[in-house]
């Protein structure tokens, strides 16, 4: 069974999940996180292959991953304060490792030289929070200064989108990186995409990419905004 590691703030996400069939795997508190990030997935672990690279005060999720993939704990000196909290928060896409490389942790940049990933180094220290993953070459993301990197290179598809509009709850707003997670050519948003002035857009994107979807919302109230929860991580 596939799990899905997501934060226990937002138990509506996790049931819609369930539902779908997915095991569920809650996240930890990272006590020295500003509040909104302590229970961030897209924080607190990065899975590649059979290998999950996991904060190592995070034992709990540890042991959840351990059943199927060889552990890696890392970043012994992460802390609240950026870009010390960021050591996770890289996107491995098409081979390529890409984020504020000089914060990623040893640990994941020598795994990735190890395989033979590019390393890109963009100035958003919250890569992977900035970024969905729609396909092996495609992400969508409102930061300029990614979309101009993976834009020029020729071999990623990028779909730059309006700033905000992505509620974070205790900050002005979210990523869509954080709202989302990807599976099997499939897009999981949290909440109603249709709240974000750019949905058409989306839409379109991920269909070109063969990518389908998956709005989890409350069936009872479908305009349920898009949320960033600090990402669903499938592994």
């Amino acid at each position: 069974m596939t799990k899905a590691i997501l934060s226990p703030r937002y138990p509506l996400f996790a049931e819609r999940l369930k539902a779908l069939g997915f095991e569920i795997v809650f996240t930890e508190e990272v006590g020295s996180f500003i509040p909104y990030e302590k229970y961030h997935a897209d924080m607190q672990c990065l899975i590649t292959g059979d290998h999950a690279f996991v904060l190592s005060r995070c034992k709990r999720l540890q042991d959840a991953l351990a059943t199927d993939h060889t552990v890696i704990p890392c970043g012994e000196d992460i802390d609240g304060e950026y870009p010390r909290n960021i050591a996770l928060n890289a996107l491995i896409l098409n081979n390529k490792l890409i984020g504020l490389t000089e914060h990623i942790d040893e640990k994941l940049r020598a795994h990735a030289a190890l395989m033979g990933f590019e390393s890109i180094r963009v100035k958003q220290g919250y890569t992977r929070c900035s970024c969905a993953v729609v396909g092996d070459h495609a992400v969508i993301t409102a930061d300029r200064g990614i979309s101009g990197i993976i834009g020029e290179r020729g071999d990623l598809d990028v779909l730059l989108i309006s700033p905000g509009h992505i509620r974070l709850d205790g900050a002005a707003y979210g990523f869509i990186g954080g709202a989302c997670g990807y599976r099997d050519h499939k897009l999981y948003c949290c909440g109603d995409l249709g709240t974000h002035p750019d949905a058409d857009r989306i839409r379109a994107f991920c269909n070109n990419h063969a990518c389908e979807i998956i709005e989890l919302t409350d069936p009872y109230k479908p305009d349920t905004p898009l949320t960033d929860i600090g990402g669903i991580v499938f592994c």
